[in-house]
């Protein structure tokens, strides 16, 4: 549990705030790409984590301090490597966020050619078509380092590609629940807001469509995301205390208006209730780097 004892309504205060918090995500960030750099020839990491972890954000974030330390990276979504939704019709999958999903020989074929040195064709997915929409070449280098990033890049049916060529892996998550002098946010609750923000402003999608995937997304972490938890190499935290007086007012205006007998109503408006306690906070965008992983979730 964070325990958060003020609101920090003061601005240099909340500034103060603001920068503690990103100074030790980065921190921690950069004791693992040190770690890496330290082990000569590897050339494979998995970043995963469920959803609104910040997993992205934290992609670049380690590309760069990588490549600082002398080896290229390249960060390859698994999110890409999505069946085209005709394709998921066809074999009846609807779950996008379950290892079914991905289409494990194109992702093969890829891994191999990297591996081999040669010329790989990588996808880019469209989301809004639900389509593969182009192929680009990648011609791989020896002091290369390929970053798998995705909700599946640990599922054992992505993971057993890899696996062969020897790979390191981190997970990301909220990992504590937080208590705003005295108001308890739930961990996975915190990564609620997030998603309702974050849907809401860049993927066009209504509260509503959040809160019902809401339960599918859950059951699927929990069954396939967090039991492979601990079989990780190197856990991140991806909380940021000050989130909770910043999510505050993006949250409580993307449900303004939500309807009483909407979908999971009552967790809407029980967190919306909650926010009352950041009122008079300081922490305003404007405090938040460019680079940070909350920049992922607001606009």
């Amino acid at each position: 549990m964070i325990e958060i004892n003020s609101i920090y309504a003061d601005k240099r205060d909340a500034q103060n705030f603001v920068a503690e918090c990103e100074t030790g995500f980065n921190t921690s960030l950069s004791r693992i790409a040190d770690a890496l750099l330290s082990e000569k020839g590897g050339r494979y990491l998995t970043l995963a984590g469920p959803t609104c972890s910040g997993k992205t954000t934290t992609a670049e974030k380690l590309t760069a301090l990588l490549e600082a330390g002398g080896r290229r990276a390249r960060v390859i979504s698994i999110d890409d490597f999505y069946y085209e939704k005709a394709e998921m019709d066809k074999m009846s999958i609807d779950d996008l966020e379950g290892p079914d999903s991905i289409n494990i020989p194109l992702f093969e074929k890829c891994v191999n050619d990297l591996s081999a040195g040669r010329a790989a064709r990588l996808p880019t997915f469209d989301f809004s078509t639900r389509k593969r929409i182009c192929l680009t070449e990648y011609i791989p280098r020896e002091n290369d380092i390929y970053i798998f990033e995705g909700i599946q890049a640990m599922y054992p049916s992505v993971s057993n590609v890899i696996k062969p060529y020897g790979f390191r892996s981190i997970f990301i998550s909220v990992a504590d629940n937080a208590s705003v002098k005295g108001t308890v946010f739930d961990k996975n609750d915190i990564r609620l807001m997030r998603r309702t923000v974050r849907d809401f402003y860049h993927r066009s999608a209504s509260v509503e469509l959040t809160m019902k995937l809401w339960p599918a997304v859950r059951a699927n972490e929990e069954k396939n995301i967090f039991p492979l938890m601990g079989k990780t190499d190197f856990v991140i935290n991806s909380m940021l205390p000050y989130e909770i007086f910043l999510i505050s007012s993006y949250y409580r205006k993307v449900t303004e208006g939500y309807p009483a007998d909407g979908f999971m109503s009552d967790a809407v408006y029980g967190l919306r209730e909650k926010l009352c306690c950041t009122a008079g906070s300081a922490v305003t965008a404007s405090m938040i780097p460019m680079d940070s992983v909350f920049r992922e979730f607001i606009v």
